[in-house]
């Protein structure tokens, strides 16, 4: 630190007091007048403390929250509600290690997090890079995220090349999500479809949902492992009838899966058509699938 010599000009009398006070308070005059002009011009700034002196500790974090799934819910939805931020469900996932935000079920238990304490450190300017092109996945059809704990992973190659149309042979599409949802049930799709359009997802398509049982297609067993489960929502008696909003949904739905994972429409079968034995399942009774792979292969073509 530079020192700086200051000459003062001051009545012999006056500096004759202060000199016998200064003495009397065990100081020099140098130090009285250091400290009347620090404290005159205001404090120093703010210097590192020196190694070895502890620094202060912050204030804790208030305490992480706890939540359960409810019907419906998304880690948006969540995050929205918890954070006033939808944006911020990836502070969720990271607390549950969830590494697909779409995989929670209802009556899932969450960690919510507090929010981190914002620095006012500038972040860093980012590099500006040139993105790698790469084939843009098609948009989905609306769909609802509903989640199942009926599940596995497929084994070996994650190869999807088939979808299998069921009737749930129930007439609730909520009654389907709430018999999903139970463990011990041991069942799941991977979509549901309801008799107004409505779309939900159980299980991620990378992901062996357990919907098809014993089964063969084209001369390969266990349908499970390859092939995309889709319920529809019909009491699978025959004279039930599939809405025409129903129907057009599984079109968009089956058109959106062909080409995702390169499927062909004629691989677009019935539970009726996989089942092992032949006859031991019969649905979808009463819907035309033929339709709907002309109705896809059209969709596909445009």
């Amino acid at each position: 630190m530079a020192i700086r010599n200051v000459i003062l000009d001051i009545d012999e009398a006056v500096y004759q007091q202060a000199l016998t006070r200064a003495g009397a308070e065990g100081q020099t005059l140098g130090q009285v007048l250091t400290t009347l002009l620090t404290q005159w011009a205001g404090p120093l700034p703010i210097s590192p403390p020196p190694a070895g002196v502890p620094t202060p500790t912050p204030s804790p974090l208030p305490a992480a929250r706890i939540y359960t799934v409810q019907p419906g819910d998304t880690l948006s939805a969540i995050a929205r509600a918890m954070y006033g931020n939808a944006a911020k469900y990836p502070l969720i996932a990271d607390a549950n290690h969830i590494t697909d935000p779409r995989r929670i079920w209802v009556g899932q238990v969450l960690t919510i997090p507090p929010l981190p304490v914002v620095s006012a450190t500038p972040l860093p300017t980012p590099v500006v890079s040139t993105p790698t092109p790469v084939t843009p996945t098609p948009a989905p059809p609306p769909i609802t995220w509903v989640g199942s704990p009926n599940f596995n992973s497929r084994p070996g190659p994650k190869t999807i090349w088939a979808i299998v149309i069921h009737s749930t042979a129930s007439s609730s599409l909520e009654g389907v999500i709430s018999w999903f949802n139970d463990p011990a049930v041991q069942l799941s799709s991977h979509y549901t479809i309801g008799k107004d359009g409505r779309i939900v997802q159980h299980v991620r398509d990378e992901d062996r949902a357990w919907h098809a049982g014993k089964s063969e297609w084209k001369g390969v067993p266990g349908v499970n492992d390859y092939g995309l489960g889709i319920e529809l929502v019909n009491l699978n008696d025959g004279s039930d009838p599939y809405p025409e909003a129903q129907y057009q949904a599984n079109v968009l739905l089956c058109a959106y899966l062909c080409r995702k994972h390169h499927i062909k429409p004629e691989d677009i079968v019935g539970h009726v058509d996989i089942a092992v034995p032949p006859g031991r399942k019969s649905d979808p009774r009463g819907y035309d699938l033929g339709r709907l792979r002309l109705e896809v292969s059209a969709a596909l073509n445009t």
